[in-house]
């Protein structure tokens, strides 16, 4: 059952973050916002996210379970209130509440890594990755249907009915974890959140604004000060959230750098200009699907992304995280290059966009995921998978403020809607995408090669150690 209550507690958090994906295109004209608006409110929802997920530590002292149940808790109030929503700005507040709920899956991480054999964890791992990816394209096709039947409200009323159900289990199922007695960083969390919302805010809006605007140099420079403030922070804090002194390490900042870089290529490609481009009218250069087209279309992918996670556990066991990361994450490069060459065609578009969503969410995902509890210090556990949780939620928040920033500046007025990207800034957006995945797929490269055991760090845990082994017994070098 503990298997069971976790998947039900990240597929709650799921339900909003992938289940709005083609609904995206309906959300905008209800709420009178345009796609770039829309990019922004989806920027800042990662970036709440990568906030919700730096705070992880917390999990050290207060409990994986009890920080479970709060982020469930704050997702159903955030659902309800984006279902009843009238304006963009209620819009908003609800889904930052929602955003808490990223921190789902890492806590899973944990809380299995404390409960199962550390032989069986790659294997857990790969099947909650499966999850985090969509459940079986399930979820992406009910999610077309509600939208084109009862309205994309529905969905989140369906995300806060599975977030009860998760707390419900949750508080059944999940042992207490013992809890460390240390303070809280809660200025650096402050400091990093701001400066990544102000970063985020500045970038999706310079395609409105313009990049010499005064407005978006401001945010962009009030962002990078707060960044390195936070770098400052870290470093005089008794309690840091995050040990500046280990960022130095290959295994650590390359690792960050690719999630960061990949996930802003995945998510400004396939849950921003996908959907937008799929169901954009004809007149203008989409293909005028509906919502439930565009489900269908992309239900293959998320499918083959399900099966592909799970079997990555058992092939890191004979071949070890780092070449899956390196052949998947440099496969999701090549489609997304292809991607950007073929936008007059639906077929080969959608053939590129499946391939991409199989190997980066299948197996990258799987790997970058794998290689952060692998390399995490035995005596911080929450360490590296709080960054790699981190860097997945600032990449996405990254990928859907620049995609968006893009589609405004090249746009077309039809009569009753908001002004419409066209064609050549759907290409020139998926460029950029392509660019930050051939990025991430050029630093998987730095990551270390496997080494013999006898060489480990000799903080080393167990479970780390196996989990991510080529074969005999080996772990990666530092």
């Amino acid at each position: 059952m503990l298997l069971a209550t976790l998947l039900l507690a990240i597929s709650s958090f799921q339900v909003a973050a992938v289940m709005i994906t083609p609904a995206l295109p309906k959300i905008g004209p209800d709420l009178g916002a345009s796609a770039s608006q829309m990019s922004l409110s989806q920027a800042l929802f990662f970036a709440f996210g990568g906030l919700a997920a730096a705070s992880l530590p917390v999990s050290d002292r207060f409990g994986r379970r009890r920080m479970l149940l709060a982020v469930l808790v704050l997702g159903i109030a955030g659902s309800v209130l984006v279902a009843t929503s009238g304006n963009l700005v209620l819009f908003d507040l609800g889904r930052w509440l929602q955003a808490t709920g990223v921190v789902a899956l890492p806590l899973s991480f944990l809380i299995l890594r404390d409960q199962v054999p550390a032989e069986e964890y790659p294997l857990y791992l790969g099947w909650l990755n499966a999850l985090n990816s969509g459940v079986s394209g399930i979820d992406i096709f009910i999610a077309g249907r509600v939208t084109d039947t009862v309205g994309y409200r529905g969905i989140f009323w369906i995300a806060a009915a599975v977030g009860a159900a998760a707390v419900v289990c949750v508080a059944a199922f999940v042992p207490r974890s013992e809890a460390v007695s240390q303070r809280t960083d809660w200025l650096g969390i402050a400091t990093l959140g701001a400066g990544v919302v102000a970063v985020s805010t500045g970038l999706a809006q310079s395609g409105t604004w313009g990049w010499t605007d005064a407005g978006t140099l401001g945010l962009l420079a009030v962002g990078a000060a707060l960044i390195a403030a936070f770098v400052v922070v870290e470093r005089v804090s008794a309690h840091p959230m995050v040990q500046v002194g280990l960022l130095a390490s290959r295994r650590v900042w390359g690792l960050a750098a690719i999630i960061l870089f990949g996930m802003a290529g995945f998510m400004g490609a396939a849950n921003m200009l996908m959907p937008f481009w799929a169901e954009l009218p004809e007149a203008v250069g989409g293909f005028g699907l509906s919502a439930t087209d565009y489900s269908l279309a992309v239900l293959p992918g998320t499918f083959l992304t399900v099966c592909i996670a799970p079997a990555m556990g058992n092939l890191a066991r004979r071949v070890g995280w780092r070449p899956i990361l390196v052949t998947a994450t440099s496969l999701a490069g090549a489609g997304l290059v292809g991607l950007a060459l073929c936008m007059d065609s639906a077929v080969p578009a959608f053939v590129f966009a499946t391939l991409v969503t199989c190997v980066f969410a299948g197996a990258a995902m799987t790997a970058a995921t794998g290689l952060g509890v692998l390399f995490s210090p035995a005596e911080t556990p929450a360490f590296l998978p709080g960054i790699v949780s981190v860097m997945f939620s600032f990449g996405s928040s990254l990928g859907f403020a620049l995609s968006g920033s893009v589609l405004a500046r090249d746009t077309v007025s039809m009569p009753g809607a908001p002004p419409l990207p066209t064609q050549d800034a759907f290409t020139h957006a998926f460029a950029l995408m392509a660019a930050f995945m051939v990025v991430a797929a050029v630093l998987t490269l730095l990551i270390p090669r496997a080494r013999s055991r006898s060489h480990a760090p000799a903080d080393a845990h167990p479970a780390e150690a196996h989990s991510g082994a080529a074969p005999g017994p080996q772990t990666a070098e530092a």
